[in-house]
């Protein structure tokens, strides 16, 4: 009985002794990026071997040994953290994404890879980087975001068109748009609306995705090969996560405001110039026929004896109407968003829904979208998992009056254009419809009366199986559908100039487009004596597309209040059309590496398409890759400096197949009638020999890590080289055509491409990091055919020049300026001058004085961005820059004319620049108009050569975003697992020596609604 007291003794002074050496914590670990718990991370006691890893919910509970104050907390993609216990029993440890580390995985081609063993040139960007953005497109998000991709707006139209180039441009006359991948389905990105830019890659919320990653080399993107040459695009959207039920509620309001007003003369300003101009030009009764232009006063014989005092007193006294402010002003916009997402161990779920609604600074144009996402995963049993993902979405938008153009109904043309003494409205409020100068409509009443709408729906979507074979080898397959259709409406009003000779004019169509695609794979692995990691993938797949469509017009309505097409008195045309192609490809890539040292990889894919001709239809497109990650070499394990280092060369061959679904072939069109009866006659002459263009690219690399990653990157060299360009070769017009579609010339891209990514600061509660890409490229023709220098039908493309860049899908590259070099104004004159081929100054020069003033397509591009943090406030100041593009702004170039061609507004600032005395330097000529030409007396127009040439370099503050993040402890409190709070503008400041509304147009600009600056509030939610 002793014995047994004794050791009862002893074990309860034991226990006691232990309690008192060790204590209890508890907490959560929670991700920086969504506020979502985090199951699985590693909690350590920092010098011991205790440890735990976090439940479902992301807690932990651990026992602190006697002496011990600090935790480790690891997590795959995050940044380590140690944390100081103190005196507390309850942490809350939120970890931060690690952006530089090589241990992340980058989606690539048919799979994934940690991030260390990609050996091609590849960029990614998180969904973190472009939440809450307000656009209506994931494309136009990647602007600054990665190397080598140049992103532009083909206008300011909500949902509209996005001009995106990776490592420039590769074709003249074939497509330039990289290839976009959602979820393993490959998207057909053309716009095919006729009224408005309907983005088909609007469908998307891009809240829903989890990355992007950019496959820029041939090498990288061969694996897709006849559709990679310009890049892939491959975009994952969010998964649903083992775990409870996690709901997300996100939603942001603000405005939009137009990011420039062009300042206009006033009403008295403008019959002092048109004054003036007359007078210089020896115009006779100069105040009266300025006065005339402005549709003030005839030009009778009776009215050219009133003295020119009162008609100078009558111009000065004229107001003036502010038709821009008029037309663009505020609009509104919003986005409401709910996810819900969890799961067991054998199925996840991931469910959205989100609301989307912007006006343009144009109204009515508007975008609104509504979307519907679906992503369910599941474990049938252990060999088979199923997977199938959905999006739906209807978009609608009120359509322009036009696009783009001149054209005088246009507001995003007319608004800046006419004449300022017009009155909007009579006094009675109704529109005043006696409008002055060569425009002669109220754009105001046009853009109310007119409408027009767009409405398309979107289904995109795929199904998943996949089943393992043997421990290492596993077949997927693989269904994906794009589906696509537009309905469409305009009507032009019989109380507009449009709609006036016709009594109304209503035009409808429908489109549709299917596009279905297969890919079956097998994917297999194996390590051999620990070190020879070795696998592959081999596959098949089948793409097919179909296009069709159906349209009508008629006019004749009974009034304005009928409006559909139906209604019409008189049909004036219906038509449709058919269209398709089928593409089928085989490929196979292997990877080795040695022991995670020495990467290679090889791939080769066959591929056949429909579009090209039959001796020529099939091509194959190989590569090979290989990488060094010296880090793991002996001379670098332990350096404390270098914590990441890999060396990169890659050589590919990609192919280009976007042309024409017919383009070889021999097509027969409708003749019309003969002799009363329907006839065909030939329309395109077939080329059996017409093949792919073909990419081919090498690229060396270099990704680095110093002081444990607080400064990492990459650097890539590139030579990028096409070949086979197609391009129209003339022919013996004894065929019966002028010239054929041949398979001749090449061009190149060359450049380099610098990301870097640096903590600056990470101390205590206070974070500060950096991210900075730089690209350059230059880009020229290499040869064409017979020995031309440059093709005849557009010298711009020429050996050694640049081939600008298209500025949408499906349009020619322009190539670039060639044309005579502007050299101002002649002092002693006033009268404008170029140089001739000899440098010497002229008012006439010639065709053979042109030379080459470079192209629309900017040689040095990238981003810049900061983001500070400190405890829950945020800050992210965002830059994107352009750097040497060459433009011809349409819409500028109208204005810079001083009204001496046409009866058209003049720029304020152009205006105080023009020549007015002798011995002024200046680059605006004096303003001469003569009554029957606006020329000077053997001159050339004052918008001759390069004077409309206009330099297109900017900086923007893009994006500037302030957020507060509650605490996980006190939202808790209210039953929520996360909230957040923000404040974002977009497009706040721009730097440049522009003269229009935005030097960010791809195109001429000319009636393109400029884009818009935004300011938004937004609260974000978890529970």
């Amino acid at each position: 009985m002793r014995k047994v007291l004794l050791l009862g003794l002893a074990l309860l002074i034991a226990s006691a002794t232990a309690f008192a050496q060790s204590r209890v914590v508890t907490g959560t670990v929670t991700s920086e990026e969504d506020g979502l718990p985090i199951p699985g991370a590693s909690i350590m006691v920092k010098g011991t071997t205790v440890g735990t890893a976090t439940d479902l919910d992301g807690r932990f509970s651990l026992n602190i040994p006697q002496g011990s104050n600090t935790l480790v907390v690891t997590f795959i993609g995050s940044v380590r953290q140690e944390v100081s216990i103190g005196n507390r029993s309850q942490i809350d440890i939120v970890l931060q994404p690690d952006i530089t580390s090589l241990s992340e995985v980058i989606v690539t081609g048919y799979g994934s890879q940690p991030k260390r063993e990609v050996t091609g040139a590849v960029s990614s960007v998180r969904g973190e980087a472009i939440e809450n953005l307000p656009m209506q497109s994931f494309d136009r998000a990647l602007q600054g975001r990665a190397a080598g991709v140049q992103v532009r707006s083909s206008s300011g139209l909500p949902g509209g068109a996005v001009n995106i180039r990776v490592r420039g441009v590769g074709s003249v006359t074939a497509g330039n748009e990289p290839l976009f991948i959602v979820d393993g389905v490959q998207l057909n990105n053309q716009d095919n609306s006729s009224f408005t830019q309907a983005n088909p890659l609007a469908f998307l919320n891009p809240n829903d995705i989890e990355s992007m990653e950019i496959l820029k080399d041939a090498a990288s993107a061969a694996i897709y090969g006849s559709q990679a040459a310009n890049g892939v695009v491959i975009i994952t959207t969010k998964k649903g996560k083992q775990g409870k039920a996690k709901f997300t509620f996100n939603a942001f309001t603000g405005s939009t405001e137009p990011i420039k007003y062009m300042n206009m003369l006033s009403g008295p300003e403008w019959y002092e110039m048109r004054r003036d101009a007359l007078v210089r030009g020896g115009s006779s009764f100069p105040e009266l026929r300025a006065l005339n232009a402005m549709g003030l006063i005839a030009l009778t014989n009776a009215n050219t004896g009133i003295p020119a005092a009162e008609l100078d007193a009558m111009g000065a006294a004229l107001d003036t109407y502010d038709w821009q402010r008029e037309v663009m002003g505020r609009g509104n916009l919003q986005n409401y968003e709910m996810s819900v997402s969890g799961g067991d161990t054998k199925t996840q779920f991931f469910l959205s829904g989100s609301y989307n609604y912007q006006e343009s600074t144009f109204r009515p144009v508007d975008f609104e979208r509504g979307t519907f996402r679906i992503n369910v995963k599941h474990q049938a049993n252990e060999r088979l998992n199923l997977e199938t993902s959905f999006n739906f979405a209807t978009v609608g938008q009120e359509a322009p009056f036009a696009v783009e153009g001149a054209f005088l109904g246009n507001p995003a043309f007319s608004a800046s254009a006419i004449l300022p003494h017009n009155p909007i409205y009579n006094e009675d409020g109704s529109y005043n419809q006696n409008i002055g100068g060569v425009l002669g409509q109220n754009i105001v009443m046009v853009n109310d009366y007119n409408s027009g709408s767009v409405r398309t729906n979107t289904v995109v979507g795929n199904f998943i199986a996949t089943y393992k074979l043997a421990d290492n080898l596993t077949f997927r397959s693989l269904y994906g559908l794009d589906y696509r259709v537009i309905q469409e409406q305009r009507y032009r009003d019989p109380r507009t100039p449009d709609g006036a000779g016709v009594r109304g004019r209503a035009t409808a169509g429908s489109d549709w487009r299917t596009r279905f695609i297969t890919t079956q794979t097998l994917n297999w692995n194996k390590t051999y004596s620990s070190v020879h990691n070795v696998s592959g993938i081999a596959g098949v797949e089948y793409v097919s597309e179909t296009r069709e469509g159906i349209s009508g017009e008629s006019i004749g309505f009974p009034s304005e209040a009928f409006r559909y097409v139906n209604s019409g008195a008189e049909p004036t045309f219906v038509g449709g059309f058919w269209t398709g192609y089928r593409r089928i490809g085989a490929f196979a890539s292997a990877n080795y590496d040695y022991n995670k040292k020495y990467l290679l990889t090889v791939t080769a894919r066959y591929d056949g398409s429909s579009r090209f001709g039959l001796n020529t239809r099939y091509g194959l497109f190989p590569s090979i890759r290989g990488g060094w990650y010296l880090k793991e070499e002996e001379f670098l394990k332990n350096n404390s400096t270098v914590s990441d280092l890999k060396l990169r060369a890659s050589w590919g061959r990609t192919g280009n197949d976007q042309i024409g679904n017919f383009a070889a072939r021999g097509l027969y069109g409708v003749a019309g009638n003969y002799a009363l009866n329907p006839g065909i006659r030939p329309s395109g002459l077939a080329n059996l020999d017409l093949g792919w263009e073909t990419n081919e690219t090498i690229n060396l690399g270099i990704d680095f890590g110093l002081f444990d990653n607080r400064v990492s990157g990459s650097v890539d060299l590139f030579d990028r080289t096409t070949k086979d360009l197609i391009l129209s070769q003339p022919i013996l017009w004894t065929n019966g055509f002028g010239a054929q579609s041949n398979n001749v010339g090449s061009l190149r891209n060359r450049g380099i491409e610098f990301e870097i990514q640096t903590v600056n600061i990470d101390k205590g509660n206070f974070s500060w990091r950096t991210q900075f890409n730089f690209t350059y490229i230059k880009n020229e023709i290499i040869s064409l055919f017979d020995g031309l220098q440059e093709l005849p039908s557009n010298p711009g493309i020429a050996i050694g020049q640049s081939v600008g860049n298209p500025p949408f899908p499906g349009a020619e590259a322009p190539g670039s300026w060639f044309t005579q070099e502007y050299a101002g104004v002649n002092p002693a004159t006033g009268r404008p001058m170029w140089l001739d081929a000899n440098g010497n100054r002229t008012s006439l020069p010639l065709a053979s004085d042109r030379k080459y003033f470079g192209s629309t397509l900017a040689p040095y591009y990238g981003g810049f961005n900061n983001t500070f943090k400190y405890k829950g406030v945020e800050l992210t100041a965002f830059f994107t820059y352009e750097y040497g593009a060459v433009v011809s702004d349409g819409q500028y170039n109208f204005l810079r004319e001083n009204g001496t061609r046409l009866a058209l507004n003049a720029i304020r600032e152009v205006n105080d620049r023009a020549w007015t005395e002798p011995g002024q330097i200046t680059d605006i000529p004096r303003i001469y108009l003569a009554t029957t030409n606006a020329n000077e007396v053997r001159s050339q127009s004052r918008q001759f050569g390069s004077a409309s040439l206009l330099n297109a370099s900017f900086i923007r503050l893009a994006q500037l975003q302030v957020a507060y993040n509650f605490n996980p402890s006190l939202v808790r409190r209210l039953g929520l697992d996360r909230a957040k709070v923000y404040a974002q503008g977009m497009n706040l400041f721009t730097y440049s020596d522009f003269p229009g509304y935005d030097p960010e147009f791809a195109g001429g600009s000319t009636g393109i609604l400029p884009i818009t600056r935004n300011y938004i509030i937004g609260i974000q939610l978890g529970f």
